[in-house]
């Protein structure tokens, strides 16, 4: 699990056996420590947007980006059928141990299986890549593996003028920019990551050019960078 770093945190803290603080390093060598905490909530600690996002999604479920399988747990007590994909082999682990039914290791954009009716893409599984391509290709992927008529919820981070990492961030055209960064701990080093940051109209710019609609934004009115989407694409 040496190109796992973010798995390998996972599953010493899921096991209560960390060797230290792990920490996320931007690409100008800042370092902020990861709080883990986050990546088990319950429904009850969620942000307002993910608890307000959650009544839309229905049927067969494909969780991308699964990590830890926060958001999966939920929706399988709803009565949902979810396949949960992620990347990192050590989150899918931990998944599973947490009861979990369907983790894979993969690519969220090209899972296994039959089409579904909603992509539940939270915790700014979107968001991976630096520019409005990166988001489109992401986008027309992961409808190619959706139903007519099938929804998408995710969330978003835009670069908010009150945060401190503002100044860090690469910005590329107006409304777009991305951060760089990567998880180490215990020796390990994960692969740097873009994490794109994109305004709401220009999310909706970028979806004008894949087969979904922008059926609603949510929490564009709070204070903050993250908002929430629902997509749509056409029925049959």
């Amino acid at each position: 699990m040496a190109d796992d770093a973010f798995g390998r945190i996972v599953l010493d803290f899921h096991r209560d056996e960390l060797a230290e603080r792990p920490h996320y390093r931007r690409d100008d060598d800042d370092l902020t420590e990861a709080h883990l905490a986050g990546y088990f909530e319950p429904p009850s600690a969620w942000h307002p947007i993910e608890r307000d996002l959650l009544p839309a999604v229905t049927g067969r479920v494909l969780d991308a980006g699964c990590g830890v399988g926060r958001h999966t747990l939920a929706l399988q007590k709803r009565g949902h059928s979810v396949l949960a994909v992620d990347r990192s082999p050590g989150a899918i682990a931990v998944a599973r141990e947490r009861g979990v039914t369907r983790p894979v290791v993969g690519d969220l954009r090209r899972p296994p299986g039959d089409r579904f009716e909603t992509v539940v893409a939270l915790g700014k599984q979107l968001g991976l890549g630096s520019s409005l391509a990166d988001l489109r290709t992401t986008l027309t992927e992961l409808a190619a593996v959706t139903r007519p008529g099938g929804r998408l919820v995710a969330d978003m981070d835009t670069l908010d003028r009150a945060d401190p990492e503002t100044d860090a961030a690469h910005r590329t055209q107006p409304g777009v920019a991305y951060r760089t960064f990567r998880v180490e701990y215990d020796g390990l080093a994960g692969p740097w990551t873009d994490l794109l940051l994109v305004t709401p109209s220009r999310f909706r710019d970028a979806v004008s050019e894949t087969p979904w609609t922008v059926d609603r934004f949510v929490g564009t009115e709070t204070d903050g960078s993250m908002y929430g989407v629902q997509l749509s694409l056409p029925g049959q």
